[in-house]
């Protein structure tokens, strides 16, 4: 597992533990969405590495995959990479502290590639936020999850909840993103210092 993949697993085991989900399984199926184009299967794969999770529901196996990297912003929209939605939903993006910042509109099920996500709430800044697959459990195509709500009644009753891996915790991938004119991040390793854009 890469660094950034264990980092991302630790934020969001820390949000699962600040928030109080714990894991579940279920699924319903779901219908298309607009505005985003599904994946041309004979592109190449993208260099990040992507972590695959799954749930199980009535023999029948669901999974999500997400790619989101790094990235310069103006602030009122993020960019996730690619992600594979094996019973459709939505693509979410959360603030450290588990805010919902927004989410894309219904996809169907399927792999799609550089999905807009626009921000309900605007980043300023830099920060690191966490793109997740969830799915449309009530089947309205309305993305309607609700942290507080599923606290309270538990991930496998949560509308609209997270795609779950084997472990229980939801499928997602951590990005630093840089809004505006905010200055870029350096890090040194190794004798080598790296710049994101």
């Amino acid at each position: 597992m890469t660094r950034k993949a264990t980092f991302g697993a630790l934020v969001f085991t820390v949000l699962l533990i600040t928030t109080g989900l714990s894991g579940a399984v279920g699924a319903t199926s779901a219908q298309s969405g607009a505005g985003v184009e599904p994946a041309d299967s004979s592109a190449a794969p993208l260099a990040q590495e992507t972590t695959t999770q799954g749930n199980e529901t009535a023999n029948e196996t669901v999974t999500a995959n997400v790619t989101f990297t790094d990235q310069r912003t103006n602030g009122s929209a993020v960019t996730v990479d690619e992600a594979n939605l094996t019973d459709g939903g939505y693509l979410v993006v959360f603030a450290q502290n588990g805010t919902v910042l927004g989410n894309s509109s219904y996809l169907e099920p399927g792999t799609y590639e550089n999905v807009t996500v626009s921000l309900d709430t605007q980043i300023n800044g830099s920060q690191v936020v966490i793109a997740a697959p969830h799915m449309d459990t009530d089947g309205d195509q309305q993305f309607g999850f609700n942290a507080t709500r599923a606290a309270e009644v538990g991930a496998e009753n949560a509308t609209d909840r997270p795609y779950l891996g084997p472990n229980g915790l939801p499928v997602g991938e951590v990005a630093f993103v840089i809004a505006g004119d905010a200055p870029n991040r350096t890090t040194t390793a190794a004798n080598r210092t790296t710049t994101t854009a």
